[in-house]
C-alpha cells in the first residue's frame, strides 16, 4: 500500500494514548506531496490512521485524512487484530499479535523498531532480510557509540581508533562483515537497519551529512587502511 501526504504544514498523529492530536511542523515529520510505504491500519477511538515511516526514518501513525491513498494493495502477510485503545489494525503479523508491541511502536521503543526495521527491508530493499550477512561485529561497534560517546572522542573515526587500537582481530572482524553486507546489496535501508536500529548507536551520520551507507563506508576504508 503507497500513499501520499496531502497535508499543508500540519496534520493529526496519532499521541502515546491512541488519541489523534493536531500538530504543526516541526512536529508534522512528512512532506506534502511525497509518497510514503504503508506499515499498518489502524480504527483508534478517535479515527483511522495510517503507520508510515516518517522523515526521520522512524515510524508513527498519521490520521488517513493526511494522505491520499495512491496503491490500496494489502501486502500479503498482513493480520487483523484488536486491543485496547483501537478496534481494528490490520498490519504485519508482529504488530497486530501483540497489543504491548502496539504500544512499544508508538513509544519508539528498540524492542519494536526492530521488526519494523525489517519490515521496510522487506519492503524497499532489494536485499532480502534473510539474505542480509550476520553483523554480530559490528553491532558489538555500535555499542561503543553510547549516549556520551562524544565525550570519549573528538570525531566518530577518532572514537574508533580508540576503541579498537591494537585490536587487529576485531578491526578484521568488523571489515569482513562489512565487505561481506556491501557484496550482498547492502543498501542505506539495511544500513540504518543495522547501525541506528539493530544497533542502537547514538551516532546518527546524517548529523554530518551522511547516510548510513556512506558511513559505513567511510567506517571499512578507515579500519582497511
Amino acid at each position: 500500500m503507497i500513499t501520499k501526504c496531502t497535508a499543508e504544514s500540519g496534520g493529526q498523529r496519532v499521541a502515546p494514548d491512541y488519541g489523534l492530536t493536531f500538530i504543526r511542523p516541526p512536529e508534522f515529520q512528512l512532506t506534502r506531496g511525497r509518497e510514503y510505504e504503508v506499515y499498518g491500519f489502524a480504527l483508534f477511538e478517535k479515527g483511522p490512521a495510517f503507520l508510515v515511516r516518517n522523515e526521520h526514518r522512524q515510524p508513527e501513525w498519521y490520521a488517513t485524512s493526511v494522505f491520499e491513498v495512491l496503491d490500496s494493495a494489502v501486502p500479503d502477510g498482513w493480520r487483523a487484530a484488536r486491543g485496547d485503545g483501537y478496534e481494528l489494525v490490520v498490519t504485519y503479523p508482529e504488530l497486530a499479535a501483540s497489543e504491548t508491541a502496539m504500544a512499544e511502536l508508538v513509544e519508539l521503543r528498540q524492542v519494536a523498531l526492530r521488526p519494523f526495521a525489517r519490515q521496510v527491508q522487506a519492503r524497499t530493499s532489494a536485499l532480502p532480510v534473510e539474505a542480509t550477512p550476520p553483523f554480530d561485529a559490528l553491532l558489538e561497534l555500535a555499542e561503543q557509540f553510547h549516549q556520551d560517546y562524544d565525550l570519549d572522542a573528538d570525531t566518530p573515526l577518532d572514537l574508533i581508533d580508540d576503541v579498537y587500537g591494537g585490536l587487529d582481530d576485531e578491526k578484521q572482524a568488523i571489515v569482513a562483515e562489512l565487505d561481506a553486507l556491501f557484496a550482498a546489496g547492502m543498501d542505506d535501508v539495511v544500513a540504518h537497519r543495522i547501525w541506528l536500529v539493530e544497533g542502537w548507536a547514538s551516532y546518527d551520520p546524517a548529523r554530518d551529512g551522511l547516510t548510513c551507507l556512506e558511513w559505513l563506508k567511510q567506517v571499512k576504508d578507515h579500519l582497511s587502511a
